[in-house]
């Protein structure tokens, strides 16, 4: 964040700016835990969220929560619902049924 988004060595604009928006929301949801791999398909690449945990609200008025476990860059498991996840993609329907995101890290 502090490299690629910040207001650049003159202060005259951001380094990752960008028009559409699409790097922001990259950045917002990376930064959760989440990414959408494809635009086309339902379900979400995990990665090592900058928060210990996240909480969103639902349209269908569940929420569903990602958390982080320990300190670090490396992945050691990602659990769904309480449920090992076997790979590194969050299927939509989980996310929607309100399961929640536990993804372990360590150093």
């Amino acid at each position: 964040m502090d490299r690629y988004y910040d207001m650049g060595a003159e202060h005259l604009a951001y380094a990752g700016m960008d028009d559409a928006g699409e790097m922001s929301a990259w950045y917002t949801l990376t930064a959760m835990g989440i990414y959408t791999y494809s635009p086309a398909d339902p379900e979400y690449i995990v990665s090592v969220p900058l928060f210990d945990e996240v909480d969103f609200k639902l349209s269908n008025g569940k929420t569903f929560v990602i958390r982080r476990h320990g300190e670090g860059e490396k992945i050691t498991r990602i659990t769904v619902g309480g449920k090992k996840l076997n790979g590194w993609f969050l299927q939509d329907a989980d996310m929607r049924a309100g399961k929640a995101l536990d993804i372990y890290v360590k150093y």
